[in-house]
C-alpha cells in the first residue's frame, strides 16, 4: 500500500493535519472522523484534529465546499481541481461547473530569485544571456512565472521560470494525496464510486509532465513544425539553447485573446473565417495528426492583427492512437446513421465496459441519444454537444473512457464553444467533415487493409510457432505438480483482516480475564505481601487488567463498531 510511502517527517505530518483541519472546517468532519479511526501508522495517531464534531451540511453545497477546500489548500490542490473540471465522465455537472471556477491566484516570486534560477540553469547571469530582461512579471501561475526578454540578436522572447522548491512541495502533496485517496477508497464506501486512487495517479502523471519544462518545449516544437507552413495558424518557436527543465524560452507572439470579439472586429478580421480556421485546425489535430492541444481556452489562443491564429502553452497535450482516431470518426458516423450496434462495438473495442454495465439499459440510453440527433440536419449538428452527451452516458453507466478520449472531449467542447461565440451560425460538422472522410477512406484503403492482414498473419504465425513449446512447458509443470493458479479476492482479504482484528480482540479479552481470575485467586488466598489485608500482587493484577480493559474499550469505540 502507498500508505507506507508517505515520508513521516514532521513537515508531512503537519501538512496532513492541515488538510484534515481544512476538510473539517468546510463541513467534511464526518469523513475526517471516519478516516481518523483507520490511521494505524504509529506517528499518524499524533494527528489529533481538534475541536469540531462532524458537521452534516446540505448535499447541494458539497461542490461549493469541495472547491473552497481545494482553494484553501494551495497550488497543488487548485491544479488538481482544474484537472478534475475536465473530467465530466467522473463527476456530476454541479461539481464540474464549480471546479471550473478555480483559478491560479498565486503571487509571483521575486524577480532576483528568477534571475538566480536562470543563472544556475543556463550557466551565466541573466543580463549576459538576455541584454534586456523585464523585471515585471507578465504572468504568474502555480508552476512558474513569465518574463519578457530579448536575445542578443534582438529577437523578442518570453522566459518561463519554474518556482523555487515547487518540485519538492508538489511531491509531498502528491504523496499525501495518494495516502488519503487509498484511505478514502478503502474505508469510505460512498467515495469509492469516484475512484480517488485512479484520479490521484492520473493527476500525478499530469503534474509531473507540467513540472518538466523540456517536455512542454518538445510539444511546442512539434506543433511549431506541424504548423510551420500553415498561413492561417501557427505556434511559437523554441530556443533550445536557453531551455532546461526549469527554464523555457519561447518566441514572443503578438496577438489578441481570441475571446475579445470586439477588438478582433476593430482589426477588420473576418470572424466567420476565423471560427472556421480554428475548428478546421483542431479537427485536423484530432483526426489526422493524433496529437492535440489539451487546454485550448481563449487565453491560450491568440490572433494577430493580420488574422493569423497562434496556439500557445502546450503544458497539456493529448494523444489519440490511429485506432482511437478511427473509432472516434466511426462513432460520429454511427450516431448520424442510427447504427446502435456499431456504437456498442466501438465502446467494447476501447475496453470501456466492465462487468457492472447493464447492456440493455445502455442500449436504451444510446437509442435516446441517437433519436435526439437522427433527424437533425448534418450541418446543424453540434459535435461538442454530441460528445457531452456521450460522456454523460458513460458516467451514468460507470463506463471507463480512456484519459485522452476525455481530454479530447474537453478540448472539443472548448473549441466548439469559442467558434460558436465568434459565429452563432457556425457549423462545426462542416469543418470536421473533410477530415472524417479522409480518416474513413484511410481506414478502408487497400494499403491499410493489406498492412493489417500482414500484421494479423504474422501474429498468427508467431503464436503457432510458440504453441508447441508453450504446451510442452504447461504439461511439464502439470506432471511435476508445480503448476499454480493464483486467485486474488479483495473482498475476502478485507474480511480476513476484519476477522484477524476480531480474533486479536478476543485473545486480548481472554488475557484480561485470565489476569482478573489470577488476581482474584491471589486476593482470596492472601498470598504475598499485604496492604490492608489485601494481596499487593492481586491489586497490581487488577490495575493492569483495568488499564488493558480501558484500552480495549477505547479501541472498540474508535473503530465505530460496537
Amino acid at each position: 500500500m502507498r500508505l507506507l510511502h508517505v515520508k513521516r517527517t514532521y513537515r508531512s505530518l503537519v501538512r496532513i493535519k492541515e488538510i484534515l483541519q481544512v476538510l473539517t472546517k468546510h463541513g467534511f468532519g464526518h469523513v475526517v472522523s471516519r478516516l481518523y479511526t483507520h490511521m494505524q501508522l504509529p506517528r499518524m495517531r499524533q494527528l489529533r484534529v481538534p475541536g469540531r464534531a462532524p458537521v452534516y451540511l446540505p448535499e447541494d453545497t458539497v461542490p461549493v465546499r469541495l472547491r473552497m477546500v481545494l482553494q484553501e489548500l494551495g497550488p497543488t490542490f487548485v491544479k488538481l481541481g482544474q484537472i478534475l473540471s475536465g473530467r465530466p465522465d467522473l463527476f456530476p455537472e454541479a461539481f464540474i461547473q464549480e471546479l471550473k471556477v478555480l483559478q491560479d491566484h498565486v503571487p509571483p516570486f521575486p524577480t532576483p530569485k528568477a534571475k538566480e534560477i536562470i543563472a544556475t540553469e543556463l550557466g551565466a547571469p541573466a543580463h549576459k544571456i538576455f541584454p534586456h530582461f523585464s523585471d515585471k512579471v507578465l504572468a504568474s501561475g502555480s508552476i512558474g512565472q513569465v518574463h519578457t526578454a530579448e536575445l542578443p540578436d534582438g529577437t523578442e522572447v518570453i522566459v518561463k521560470v519554474k518556482r523555487p522548491d515547487i518540485d519538492s512541495i508538489i511531491a509531498t502533496d502528491v504523496a499525501i494525496l495518494h495516502f488519503l485517496a487509498e484511505m478514502l477508497e478503502q474505508y469510505i464506501e460512498e467515495v469509492r464510486l469516484f475512484q480517488p486512487v485512479m484520479i490521484v495517479e492520473e493527476f500525478a502523471r499530469t503534474i509531473r509532465r507540467e513540472l518538466d519544462f523540456t517536455a512542454e518545449a518538445a510539444y511546442t516544437e512539434k506543433f511549431y513544425y506541424l504548423l510551420k507552413d500553415n498561413a492561417k495558424i501557427g505556434s511559437p518557436k523554441v530556443f533550445w539553447q536557453y531551455t532546461t527543465p526549469h527554464v523555457i524560452t519561447l518566441q514572443k507572439l503578438i496577438g489578441t485573446n481570441i475571446g475579445e470579439k470586439a477588438k478582433l472586429q476593430e482589426y477588420g478580421i473576418n470572424i466567420k473565417t476565423l471560427a472556421h480556421d480554428l475548428a478546421y485546425s483542431f479537427t485536423q489535430q484530432y483526426l489526422i495528426w493524433g496529437i492535440f492541444h489539451g487546454d485550448p481556452h481563449p487565453g491560450n489562443i491568440l490572433v494577430s492583427p493580420s488574422g493569423k491564429i497562434f496556439l500557445v502553452d502546450f503544458g497539456m497535450v493529448g494523444h489519440l492512437s490511429r485506432e482511437l482516431q478511427s473509432q472516434l470518426a466511426t462513432t460520429l458516423i454511427a450516431l448520424m446513421r442510427n447504427d446502435l450496434e456499431m456504437v456498442i462495438e466501438v465502446y467494447e473495442d476501447i475496453g470501456a465496459f466492465s462487468e457492472q454495465v447493464n447492456h440493455r439499459d445502455l442500449k436504451n440510453d444510446i437509442l435516446e441519444i441517437m433519436d435526439k440527433y437522427f433527424n437533425t440536419p448534418f450541418q446543424r449538428l453540434d459535435i461538442g454537444k454530441i460528445f457531452e452527451d456521450i460522456v454523460r452516458l458513460a458516467r451514468n453507466h460507470k463506463i471507463k473512457l480512456p484519459r485522452d478520449f476525455v481530454l479530447l472531449g474537453k478540448s472539443l467542447v472548448t473549441v466548439s464553444t469559442i467558434a460558436r461565440e465568434l459565429d452563432p451560425d457556425f457549423n462545426f460538422a462542416r469543418a470536421a467533415s473533410p477530415h472524417v472522410n479522409t480518416i474513413l477512406k484511410d481506414k478502408f484503403s487497400p494499403k491499410r487493409l493489406f498492412s493489417l492482414s500482414v500484421f494479423h498473419l504474422w501474429s498468427l504465425f508467431s503464436l503457432l510457432q510458440r504453441l508447441p513449446s508453450d504446451l510442452k512447458e504447461i504439461l511439464r509443470l502439470i506432471r511435476s505438480g508445480k503448476l499454480r493458479l493464483t486467485l486474488r479476492l479483495e473482498a475476502l482479504d478485507r474480511c480476513l483482516q476484519e476477522f484477524e482484528k476480531a480474533t486479536n480482540r478476543l485473545s486480548f479479552s481472554i488475557v484480561i480475564g485470565s489476569i482478573l481470575l489470577s488476581s482474584s485467586v491471589l486476593v482470596l488466598a492472601k498470598a504475598g505481601p499485604q496492604y490492608h489485608n489485601i494481596s499487593i500482587f492481586g491489586l497490581i493484577g487488577y490495575m493492569i487488567a483495568a488499564l488493558l480493559g480501558m484500552w480495549l474499550v477505547s479501541a472498540v469505540l474508535r473503530s465505530g463498531r460496537l
